[in-house]
């Protein structure tokens, strides 16, 4: 449409949203992806939406199971801005795609998916931007989603997603109404369970190597912002569909991830691998305060066919055993782990000199396990260290005090009238 035309319309009254690019070699986005252009009061964007039966299975779960997540589990991994949650029925899953993977200035989400529970279905739908001028009418849907639900579930959402949508909804004049909204962020129970298991708790890794899920043909994130400028300059909607693909994964992931953070709290010592996992069930107990359960883990923990698993267990253990008065019980499993002699730790050692120097006011046992914490510090190549020179301050500070000890008589005189002496 020419110049003349369009300005002919104007006159008219007619008005006209601006004209959308199209791919001429049958790549265009209405050619491969079935879904719906949505015009509001705003203008137009595009939507794809799926329902997935409840009873479909990924990552070893049901999706409706993500339902019978109870209130006790939604607050001990929410935290406090999920406490007042009691049901999973009314959160909204989110995720978003943008154009920076930092989240700066100028950054938008060009893909923002959601999922939800209604009826009989798990209900996918991800609104996305064909150009950016739809960003206004795209956010005009998404407000509107918003007030049909109490929360989010997102997967580093309170670091990205939702600061960067709030941030693009001022952007446009509209009120971000969402933003003290409950967020279920399962980036950080995630990092408590599978941190020390896993080299990385990147949404795709735990799909991969917690929920058995392989995704065919993904595209990788870092790729994902360049995919969209691509696709603004020549309307090939190719990559566009596999991105599109990959936020429905991202979405569904989170909801099997869901249920089995859920499940391992429920009964941690059958859901969990009785090593790692069960060392980072511990933690979330330790997180929200719940300690007699943080307790029966770590124990269990101390039993673990792993070194490094026990270690991590006794630092945990102990340290809760030191706060509630109960140094023998601490005792028993700092000697425990010294009995596996292990010959580059200095933990158990320095736990047990503190023990013995302060408590059993025996400074000769304390001076020689001191001395047993140095040699593990030369083996480990830590000389020079803080810790090492904090060892030897320790050494010369116990050699003074062993040899107060020694002269002190290990026997009384009899009172003979001179016990006013100092002696």
């Amino acid at each position: 449409m020419d110049l003349r035309s369009k300005l002919g319309l104007y006159q008219e009254g007619i008005g006209m949203m601006p004209e959308q690019k199209s791919n001429k070699n049958g790549c265009d986005i209405h050619d491969l992806i079935q879904g719906e252009v949505l015009t509001n009061e705003q203008g137009t964007c595009f939507l794809v939406e799926k329902k997935i039966p409840m009873s479909t299975l990924y990552g070893g779960y049901r999706l409706g199971a993500a339902l019978e997540v109870g209130s006790d589990a939604i607050t001990a991994l929410g935290g406090v801005d999920c406490q007042m949650l009691e049901t999973t029925s009314k959160l909204l899953y989110l995720d978003t795609e943008t154009t920076g993977l930092s989240g700066g200035a100028g950054t938008v989400a060009f893909l923002v998916g959601t999922g939800f529970f209604e009826g009989d279905y798990f209900v996918i739908r991800q609104y996305f931007m064909r150009d950016y001028d739809e960003e206004a009418a795209m956010l005009e849907e998404l407000a509107q989603l918003f007030t049909e639900h109490q929360g989010f579930v997102t997967f580093n959402g309170k670091a990205f997603d939702i600061n960067l949508l709030q941030s693009r909804f001022i952007s446009n004049r509209f009120r971000p109404f969402f933003k003290d909204l409950p967020n279920l962020d399962l980036l950080y129970p995630s990092r408590r369970v599978w941190g020390l298991k896993l080299e990385s708790c990147r949404l795709s890794s735990l799909e991969e190597n917690i929920l058995s899920e392989y995704r065919i043909d993904d595209i990788p994130g870092a790729q994902i912002p360049y995919v969209y400028f691509k696709y603004l300059e020549d309307r090939d909607a190719r990559e566009i569909k596999r991105v599109i693909s990959h936020n429905e994964s991202d979405i569904l992931s989170m909801v099997s991830l869901l249920s089995k953070l859920s499940d391992m709290m429920s009964n941690p010592f059958s859901q969990t691998d009785g090593g790692f996992e069960l060392l980072g069930v511990g933690r979330l107990f330790e997180a929200n305060g719940r300690t007699e359960e943080q307790l029966e883990c770590l124990e269990a923990c101390t039993e673990s066919e792993l070194f490094t698993v026990r270690m991590n267990a006794v630092k945990r253990l102990t340290k809760v055993y030191k706060r509630k008065g109960s140094y023998e019980q601490a005792l028993d499993h700092w000697e425990a782990l010294d009995a596996e002699n292990p010959e580059f730790e200095t933990f158990h050692l320095i736990e047990m000199a503190k023990y013995y120097e302060h408590k059993s006011k025996n400074p000769l046992m304390a001076l020689s396990i001191v001395d047993k914490a140095i040699q593990n510090c030369l083996r480990a190549g830590l000389s020079g260290t803080r810790q090492f020179e904090e060892l030897k301050k320790r050494k010369n500070r116990l050699m003074k005090k062993s040899h107060t000890s020694l002269k002190q008589p290990t026997w009384k005189e009899p009172r003979t009238g001179w016990e006013h002496l100092d002696v």
